[in-house]
Parts: structure tokens; C-alpha cells; sequence
């Protein structure tokens, strides 16, 4: 595990150093394929006679269907990318929140009424930063439900002993709200977005990780 940790870690400090310059084009999307493609592997090695691999596998394919193409996005400026990659999270966030059902036996009701309030706190950022998503706004709205949905239920599963699910669910909410500054803000600083980005990928990257080392 400690090997995989190296590597993994490499892996996103590599991807760090291509984002947002003159290397981007050229190498952010191969590499965040590679990054990708490092936790499925993870996964996949530690849990291969594992039930959990039928539970987990096609929310994590999921995700990496949905960082290549948000990587295709970043470098083409295809809003097509972006609403695909969008789609596919959203299935994967689904899988995480279908995992925890099954491991736990119940799920509060409250799980899927709170992310009203996320959903709401969208329409009042987008109107107060001016956050320019056009017609991705509809699918961002319904993503905020879902992957709110899903830190919720992460939150549950800390509260009843799990708490590495909790931090992976959080790491993943402060991913996505990261994003919403990331490709709907129009930043004044280059070196402001760039951090931006940086938060971003280390955050998501972490919550995978942490997320496959305590299912």
C-alpha cells in the first residue's frame, strides 16, 4: 500500500505540473488518463475476489470516463465534453451512494431532502459570482442533488463508524464546489485559477483514494 501511495501521489504532482501552462495541451489529458487509470488499478489489485468489486467497479469507471472527458474539456473548450463528463460523474457518485446503501441498513430520509439545500445555494451563487454555465446550468443543478445526495450518506456512514467514507463524501463536495469557480468564473489572476485547479484535482484525487481505502 505504501508503493501504490507513492505512485499514486507521483502521478498528481505530475498532473499539477502540466496543468494551466504551455505543457497542458499537450500532456493534461494523457496524464490525467494515467491518474485515472492508477486508481482503478488500486482498486482492482486489492479487491480483486472481493464482493465490493462488482458494488464499486462501474462507479469507478464512471469516474474515469468523467475525468477524461472534463481533461478533454479543460484542453478543447468543448461544452459537449464538459456536459458528458458531467453525466458520468453523476453515475459514479450514484455508485458511491448505492455502495453505502448496501453496507448499511437503513438510510435516513433526510439524506434525500437536504441536498434541496445545496441545489438552492446554487442559484444564489451563480446569481451572486455571475457564474456564466449557460446551458450546462439545468445539468449542474441536477448534480448538485445527486453528489450532495452522496456526501450525505457518507456523512451518515461516519457518524456509524465509517469515518473514512465522511472525509472521502466532504473531499468530494469541496471538489465539485471548486469546480463550479473553475470553468463558470472568469478569473482576474491566471495564478489564481491555477491554484483553483490545483485544489480541485488534489481534493477529487484524494477523495477516490480515500474512499477505495476504507470500502
Amino acid at each position: 500500500m505504501v508503493l501504490e501511495i507513492i505512485v499514486y501521489a507521483a502521478l498528481i504532482f505530475a498532473l499539477f505540473y502540466v496543468c494551466d501552462n504551455e505543457l497542458s495541451r499537450r500532456y493534461y489529458v494523457p496524464l490525467k488518463v494515467v491518474c485515472s487509470a492508477s486508481f482503478l488499478g488500486i482498486f482492482l489489485v486489492n479487491n480483486w475476489f472481493s464482493e465490493k468489486l462488482t458494488w464499486m467497479l462501474w462507479a469507478l469507471i464512471a469516474c474515469f470516463v468523467g475525468d477524461l472527458l472534463m481533461g478533454l474539456y479543460n484542453t478543447y473548450s468543448r461544452k459537449q465534453f464538459m456536459a458528458l463528463g458531467i453525466i458520468a460523474f453523476m453515475l459514479g457518485h450514484v455508485g458511491f451512494l448505492n455502495y453505502m446503501c448496501r453496507i448499511t441498513n437503513k438510510t435516513n430520509v433526510l439524506i434525500y431532502i437536504l441536498p434541496i439545500i445545496p441545489c438552492l445555494m446554487l442559484i444564489y451563487l451563480k446569481k451572486q459570482f455571475k457564474l456564466h454555465m449557460g446551458s450546462l446550468y439545468l445539468p449542474c443543478f441536477i448534480y448538485t442533488y445527486f453528489v450532495s445526495t452522496m456526501t450525505l450518506k457518507a456523512i451518515e456512514c461516519g457518524l456509524n463508524g465509517m469515518p473514512g467514507l465522511a472525509i472521502a463524501g466532504i473531499l468530494f463536495l469541496l471538489s465539485d464546489f471548486t469546480i463550479l469557480f473553475l470553468y463558470f468564473y472568469h478569473y482576474r489572476s491566471k495564478t489564481n485559477k491555477r491554484i483553483g485547479h490545483f485544489v480541485n484535482l488534489a481534493t477529487y484525487y484524494a477523495a477516490i483514494f480515500v474512499f477505495m481505502i476504507n470500502i
